[in-house]
């Protein structure tokens, strides 16, 4: 079993269009590795999935990839904050 994971990016843009395309649900649950570099996901990335997560199957229903969705995107901010400290300048134009 491999532990490789897709980057954040990639894990987004495909839990958003596993939950709103139902063209690509379609593709997806008939080949998910030809979906994935539908979507611009690198064959090397592809490769290094487990390859028993790129077997066809029935996906789970939209709501539940969507609340996957925003659940990854709120992670992703937490994540990335930062923290910009503002600075006071009193002696402006001495």
């Amino acid at each position: 079993m491999s532990g490789a994971r897709l980057p954040k990016e990639h894990e987004l843009n495909l839990l958003k269009k596993l939950s709103s395309d139902d063209g690509f649900r379609a593709r997806f649950e008939k080949s998910p590795a030809a979906a994935l570099k539908e979507i611009g996901v690198p064959d090397a990335a592809v490769s290094a999935l487990d390859a028993a997560s790129l077997k066809p199957g029935k996906l789970a229903e939209k709501s539940a990839i969507a609340d996957a969705h925003a659940k990854l995107d709120q992670d992703a901010l937490l994540d990335h904050a930062c923290m910009v400290f503002p600075m006071l300048r009193l002696n402006y134009g001495d």
